[in-house]
């Protein structure tokens, strides 16, 4: 019942830390050291990898394993005002628990009984604090030192290890902080031998149980937390007893607890047993982040979208890459979420919440035929919840929106899971009429694709130079409009150019099919420089853009989203050649883009040797 104790009081903490830091990365702050440990992912391979050996020091701690207190993804860490206070906080509390621990341990390795845990923390507390106090000092200069030049850490780290025996030595002979530092350095050069065996059996076990956390979530979290409080526990009595004992043998003193005997009626001891299923379980949904709905209320505005992502498009290939175009998608696609009124210039610094969304996920299918197993992944339309944090941001024009590029958002584990661990980008407009997600497997990254518009209004992703196809982004407003539409793309096309001018006419077809004048103007403008014979209407940005758009006039949103997207796929505009304009030098060929109330025809020449382009001619 003794070690039972224990081992609750293990995990209450660990479950502790785990619900602080999920709530730190919903409100903005960081837990130092705990921030500084990996994040895991959300999705069916979510796995942390790797393994790790070490020896648990005072108390078990799921950061000796190097498994994340929460499945959340952190984004930068946050230091300020709140972080320090809740770092010191922690400090705080670690070091009561500390002495409760390790006074507990002391009580049974002695007399074989269970003394009052809450005496112990008092009694322990104040060296104990000045130890955690030490410990930081000393973890802050190995940092910085070992920045400056690496071997300066490695020389700090094996330092510590002679004061390493100082909060046993303070509980064991009840030693004040400064006399237990004076003792650990001859204490562990003499007892060295005797517990580098158990040391070794430390190493063994942590380094299995870090194997553990590659294990699916949420047994990846839960199996090595228990694991590890049981047996680190069990390894820390071994440690202290054996010390106790070369201590006697010594000469040493080690004086009993002053405390009478806890008591430990029937109902207490059922308690204490529940309590050990309970905290796993508190612990998976704290590092779930499923706890941080119980500060997740209010009314939330609902809205509808549409989706679109870039393409191994015929332009993708055509412009080397420079020119983005974009697929588009509707469906039953929606989001609820809580944000403030943001009219009238009003501007918090953060928007914080969890989101409600219907997007769509790629999942496996297995299908068995005889002996063989056939498997495919399929996009399904699936409800997920996000966790979001999104910071200001000032956008080009000094327009300010809201992004979770230096905030957080995660996907909230739920019972669907993706084909792969997936992560997520968040943008608000800063008036709140738009919001966007952006998808992509955790595996690529979004820093080199996440844009927004120069006026903060739009998410303009950029084309993965990766797999382009695996970037989806959500586009939720409460009216859809084509002229909204309009203004996305050409804020997009702000970024595209012409990388080369072979086969220059698809990207011109796309400009075209995305009703942008002004893109028209330049890659006409690029031809005509490099020599190639341009034939078009004699219209500025202005002209173009009135006429390509008025092609849509009377289309809905649905049907000009089908015509744009051919802009964003393969296959949309077929060349076909004109045998009686080509000669054995040049090929001439036509081929049309397609709009709700017709055709625009293009012909263009190129030459037959080296493919360059010769000519573009463009009917009205």
């Amino acid at each position: 019942m003794a070690y039972i104790r224990l081992i609750v009081l293990v995990l209450a903490f660990e479950v502790f830390i785990s619900a602080l830091v999920g709530l730190g990365i919903y409100v903005g702050f960081s837990v130092f050291p705990y921030a500084q440990l990996p994040v895991t992912v959300s999705g069916a391979a979510a796995q942390t990898s790797g393994f790790n050996a070490t020896i648990p020091l005072y108390m078990p701690s799921l950061s000796d394993l190097k498994v994340p207190y929460t499945q959340l993804q952190a984004g930068k860490p946050v230091w300020g005002i709140a972080a320090i206070l809740v770092s010191a906080a922690v400090l705080v509390v670690q070091s009561f628990i500390r002495g409760m621990y390790l006074g507990g341990i002391k009580g049974w390795v002695q007399s074989q009984r269970m003394v009052p845990l809450i005496q112990c923390g008092r009694r322990y507390f104040k060296d104990m604090l000045g130890w955690s106090v030490f410990q930081l000092v000393l973890y802050a200069v190995t940092f910085f030192l070992a920045a400056v030049f690496f071997p300066f850490g490695i020389i700090l780290i094996v330092a510590l290890l002679f004061f390493s025996l100082t909060p046993y030595l303070i509980v064991l002979q009840d030693l004040s902080l400064s006399e237990a530092f004076a003792e650990a350095p001859g204490l562990f050069r003499r007892y060295f031998r005797t517990l580098l065996p158990l040391a070794l059996a430390a190493m063994l076990c942590t380094l299995i149980f870090s194997l553990l956390r590659s294990l699916p979530q949420p047994m990846g979290y839960a199996i090595p937390l228990l694991a590890y409080a049981v047996v680190g526990t069990f390894l820390i009595a071994e440690l202290m007893e054996r010390l106790e004992g070369k201590l006697r043998e010594d000469g040493e003193k080690t004086p009993h607890l002053p405390f009478g005997e806890a008591g430990a009626g029937r109902i207490s001891t059922y308690i204490t047993i529940l309590l050990v299923p309970v905290l796993v379980t508190a612990g998976v949904l704290s590092a779930s982040g499923r706890h941080l709905s119980a500060v997740d209320f209010g009314g939330k505005k609902r809205l509808a979208g549409i989706s679109y992502n870039t393409n191994f498009s015929d332009v993708f290939y055509a412009s080397e890459m420079s020119y983005t175009a974009y697929e588009w998608r509707t469906g039953d696609f929606r989001i609820a979420m809580r944000l403030p009124d943001l009219s009238g210039g009003r501007s918090p610094r953060e928007l914080r919440g969890i989101a409600d969304i219907t997007w769509l996920l790629n999942e496996e299918i297995r299908t068995v035929n005889g002996t063989t197993t056939n498997i495919s992944v399929q996009p399904f339309t699936r409800k997920s919840r996000l966790m979001y944090r999104l910071v200001r941001e000032t956008a080009r024009d000094g327009s300010f929106y809201y992004s979770s590029l230096n905030g957080s958002v995660s996907i909230l584990p739920g019972r669907t899971r993706s084909s792969e661990p997936l992560s997520v980008q968040m943008m608000v407009s800063g008036n709140g009429s738009n919001i966007f997600i952006l998808q992509y497997p955790t595996r690529f990254g979004s820093t080199e694709v996440f844009r927004v518009s120069d006026d903060g209004r739009y998410l303009i992703p950029g084309t993965s130079q990766v797999n382009p196809i695996d970037l989806h982004a959500y586009w939720f407003t409460a009216e859809q409009r084509k002229e909204d539409v309009f203004e996305l793309l050409s804020a997009k096309n702000k970024n595209s150019f012409l990388a080369t001018l072979n086969r220059a006419y698809l990207p011109l077809a796309a400009a075209m099919q995305e009703g942008d004048g002004s893109m028209v103007v330049k890659i006409l403008e690029t031809m005509r420089a490099a020599g190639v014979r341009v034939k078009v209407p004699d219209w500025d940005e202005r002209g173009w853009t009135e006429y390509l758009q008025s092609r849509y006039e009377n289309a809905s949103v649905q049907r000009t989203l089908e015509f744009m997207t051919k802009a964003g796929v393969q296959g949309s505009y077929e060349s076909r050649e004109l045998p009686e304009k080509s000669d054995e030098k040049t090929g001439a060929y036509r081929f049309e883009v397609p709009f709700p109330t017709g055709t625009v025809p293009i012909i263009y020449e190129e030459s037959k040797g080296n493919g360059r382009l010769v000519s573009v001619t463009i009917f009205k």
